[in-house]
């Protein structure tokens, strides 16, 4: 069990002239980094690399996109790892102010980056969660999505089939009761649902 944070974060630092800008998100899936990734890229079309490090669930990915080697994705991850991070995603976009800083120099520059943008975050305990297999007509599915995505439950898969849904929402332990009324009311009828734990394998 780690910790995640419910909203995004941004710090910069300048070395050198080299502006280095640090952004922390939240993830609900593994899609959401690609989103924020690329909304960094629009927003500082300009700069020269975009580094990054995000967990998500099991999956860790980094980069240092055209760094040295080693001098900022893995350090990003290893951030989110000493800090017991979780379903989080970091980016630091460098606009280069003309000065190279030598391997050892950039990779503590990335580092103090990361570290301060994390230090700003409020974090929270993940609390344990289940995930619920719940079947929607497709008719419903639109308005189901909508109620659940309103009530901030995430929806891990949908898988469509010729007639109906198969939904995974997660649920953390503590809103168990309340998502099962929820579900009951949205969809008209007392439902049969099967949960797992998230972790938990087939």
């Amino acid at each position: 069990m780690g910790y995640v944070i419910n909203k995004s974060y941004v710090n910069e630092i300048v070395v050198e002239k080299s502006r280095f800008i640090a952004l922390l998100h939240p993830l609900s899936s593994d899609e959401d980094f690609d989103d924020h990734f690329e909304k960094s890229k629009k927003t500082y079309r300009d700069a020269r690399h975009y580094t990054f490090a995000f967990r998500y669930g099991n999956l860790e990915k980094c980069s240092d996109d055209g760094e040295p080697q080693n001098t900022a994705g893995l350090p990003l991850l290893n951030l989110l790892k000493n800090h017991n991070l979780v379903n989080t995603a970091i980016i630091v976009v460098r606009y280069f102010g003309g000065k190279k800083l030598g391997a050892g120099r950039l990779l503590r520059t990335y580092v103090d980056a990361g570290n301060k943008v994390i230090l700003l975050a409020d974090k929270y305990l993940e609390l344990p969660a289940f995930q619920y297999e719940i079947s929607v007509p497709i008719s419903d599915y639109e308005r189901t999505r909508h109620y659940l995505e309103k009530d901030g439950y995430v929806i891990d898969e949908s898988d469509f089939s010729e007639i109906d849904v198969r939904v995974l929402v997660r649920v953390s332990k503590d809103n168990e009761e309340s998502f099962e009324s929820l579900y009951n009311v949205i969809s008209k009828k007392e439902t049969v649902m099967h949960r797992k734990y998230r972790d938990e394998q087939e």
